[in-house]
This record gives structure tokens, sequence and C-alpha cells, in this order.
């Protein structure tokens, strides 16, 4: 019989192991929801060059404020002929051309780097909205495979210990060998379930430790925020306005720069016409005006008209789109709370049936099938309120997630 004891051990030894980590853990600072998400953040590419693109954006305002459209440059040159006649003839000149503003340009360059600046802004925090919502996901898949896991230890320790009552019972003749056979199905069974159940959890906890960086699972969700959608700017809708804003920026730009800035120049001109001639001095003032070009700025204007209509586009589509999801997540709420309900309901009857067939099974009235299926038929609505009830935290961080708020 040493046999029928060892699974019980071993059974015994996982649950103490579990509840001893459970109590090690709790001595210790739990982390949150939105510590997670804060540390997910920090792993991603667009957190880490935040700092760097607002140092870009910064830039691109003072390029736009700056006094002319391209830095002035300076020219030298020398005319001599001292390699064919040798007369003494020498010519030097000094010349710095500046660009120019032409009217509308430098309006349009600042609307645009004002524009690309706000939409910076708006992308991060939609950005990070898109991790909140990963983070949410991957923190409710271990919820629910932990949850998971729990019952199946206390599943397969009560299996355990049923399969050594009915061990005792057959022993001291009350009970059959097929009894007992069933007894050791069920407890195998139980354990089968509570390897596989502790692989999808340890899974799923990597998967959110893979995310997060954070060992351990936030012990609480969040609670539903009360705002509608009407009453604050979502930040998935805001970064395509601020799409489109950039994209007419660009139009605007591209109509307004049909040329390249035309150049004033100021140049001063040493020269002699012989040995014998002292040198004279001249001062030189010219203009660069380019000419406007139809295959030089039509391209420009094509383009980003074509990513206006585009970003328009996307734009009306997002909105149906995300207003439907808001609408979804909360009539998954809503349901969530029906089913919970009705899942507290049928645990208290599998709940009270378990109980009494428990005692009939102990008096000798009743055999252990009719008891097994009792206990799973218990163990079954037990898991669905358990999982019914974290569903409804998953459901308050969809409807949250749909509004664009952070944890």
């Amino acid at each position: 019989m040493r046999s029928f004891r060892s699974p019980c051990i071993l059974v015994s030894k996982m649950l103490a192991a579990v509840l001893l980590g459970y109590t090690s853990l709790s001595f210790g600072a739990q982390p949150t929801l939105k510590a997670a998400v804060e540390a997910a953040w920090t792993k991603q590419p667009e957190g880490i060059a935040l700092a760097a693109r607002q140092e870009e954006m910064t830039a691109r305002r003072d390029a736009a404020a700056s006094l002319f459209p391209a830095p002035p440059s300076v020219a030298l040159a020398q005319r001599t002929d001292r390699y064919n006649q040798n007369r003494g003839e020498r010519e030097i000149e000094a010349e710095i051309t500046v660009p120019l503003w032409t009217p509308g340009t430098k309006s349009s360059a600042q609307r645009l780097a004002a524009a690309e600046s706000s939409l910076l802004d708006v992308k991060n925090h939609a950005d990070k909205l898109k991790v909140a919502g990963e983070v949410r996901d991957a923190y409710w898949q271990a919820r629910f495979a932990q949850n998971d896991y729990d019952l199946a230890v206390r599943k397969a320790a009560e299996a355990a210990i049923l399969m050594q009552d009915v061990e005792r019972r057959v022993k001291a003749g009350d009970l059959a060998r097929t009894d007992l056979n069933q007894a050791q199905g069920a407890e195998r069974l139980a354990r089968s379930t509570l390897i596989d159940a502790k692989s999808r959890a340890s899974k799923a906890l990597r998967i959110f430790t893979m995310l997060t960086g954070m060992a351990e699972l936030p012990l609480s969700g969040e609670v539903l925020t009360q705002n509608d959608a009407q009453s604050h700017e979502l930040p998935q809708l805001a970064a395509l306005a601020g799409t489109v804003q950039v994209n007419q920026a660009r139009l605007a730009q591209a109509s307004a720069t049909r040329r390249e800035p035309p150049e004033i120049a100021v140049g001063v001109v040493r020269e002699r016409p012989a040995f014998a001639n002292s040198y004279e001095n001249s001062v030189r003032f010219s203009v660069r005006i380019p000419l406007a070009s139809q295959s030089r700025n039509a391209p420009r204007i094509t383009t980003a008209n074509a990513d206006l209509i585009e970003a328009q586009a996307a734009l009306g589509f997002a909105r149906d789109r995300i207003h439907s999801e808001i609408d979804t997540a909360r009539d998954e709420l809503e349901q969530a709370y029906i089913i919970e309900a009705l899942a507290k309901e049928r645990y208290q009857l599998t709940t009270d049936t378990q109980v009494l067939y428990a005692k009939s099974f102990r008096l000798g009235e009743l055999d252990l099938s009719v008891r097994l299926r009792s206990e799973n038929e218990r163990f079954e609505a037990e898991l669905a309120l358990s999982r019914a009830s974290l569903e409804i935290g998953h459901a308050i961080s969809r409807v949250n997630q749909a509004l664009g708020f952070l944890p």
C-alpha cells in the first residue's frame, strides 16, 4: 500500500511549497499595474528615444525661427597672370552670401515645426497607451492562469485526501476495490491538471515579466474611470489629428516654397592691373533670384496632398472604430457583472450539494462516483466564479483602455 501514499505525500509537499511561497511574497511590497506600465514604457524604443526626439523638435523650432532659411556662405577667389604673361595682374575677392526668406515661407516653416512638436507630445501619449494595453492584457492573462493554478493545487490536495480516505475504508472492508480505482484515477487527473495549470501560469508570468521586467504580479487591477469619451480628447484620435495638422502644414509649406531661397551677396575686391600700379579696393553687391519651376514643386505638393488625404481618412475610420470599441467594452463589463452573479448562485448550489453528498458518502449511503461527480461540479463552479470575478477586472481595464486612460 506504500504506492498509494506516495502521491499524497507528493501533492502535500507541492501544496506546502506553494503556500510557503505565498507567505514569503506577502511580506514584500507588491507592485501596482501603474508601476508595471511605467516599467514597460522605459523598455520601449519610443520611451528610450523620447528625450532625443524632444531635442530634435527644439532644434526644428529654432531653425524655423532663425534669421535666415539656411546658413550664410563665404567664398574666396583669386585671379592672377603669374602662369602666363606675369605682368603683375592680381585680383583677390572675398564674398559672403546670405539666403533670404521669401514672403510666407518663414511662417509656414514655423507652423510646421509647431505642428510636429505637438504631434510628438500626443503621439508619445498614444504610444504609451498602446503599451499599457499590452501590459493590461498580459497582466490579466497571468492572473487567469495563476487563478487556475491556485485552484488546481487545492483540487489536487483534496483528491489526495479523498484517496487516502477511500484507501482506509477499502482496507476496512467498507468499500470495494473499484472505488479505490476511481479515487486513484481522480487523484491522477487532478495532478495532471495541476501540472498543466502550473505550465500555463509560468508561461503567462514569463510574458508579463518580459514586457515589464517585473517578476511578480500586482495583486489588484484598477478602478473604473467614470469620465465619458466626450469629456476628454482620446489619445488615439489626438495622435491622428496631430498627423493631419502636420500634413496640412507640410502642404502649406510646399505651396509657399515655390522656388529656392533668393540670395544677396556682398563682396570686397582688391585688384591691380600690373606691377607698376597700386592695389585698388572696391565693393560688389549681387542678388540671386531662383525662378519657380513646376517640375521642382509639383512632386512636393502632390505628395503632401496625398499624405493629408490619407491622414484624414485614417482619422475618420479610427474615430468610428474607437467609439465602437468603447461601446463594446462597456457592454462586456455589464455582462461580466451578470455572469458573476449567476456564477455565485451556481457555486452556492453545487457547494450545498457537495456537502450533502460528502456526508452521505461518509455514512455509507452513497457510492463514490456520485460524490466524485459532485466534487467536480463544485470545483468547476468555483473555477467559473473565480474567473468571472477576474473577468470584471479585465473588463474594467478594457473600458479604461478604450477611453484612453492609463492605470
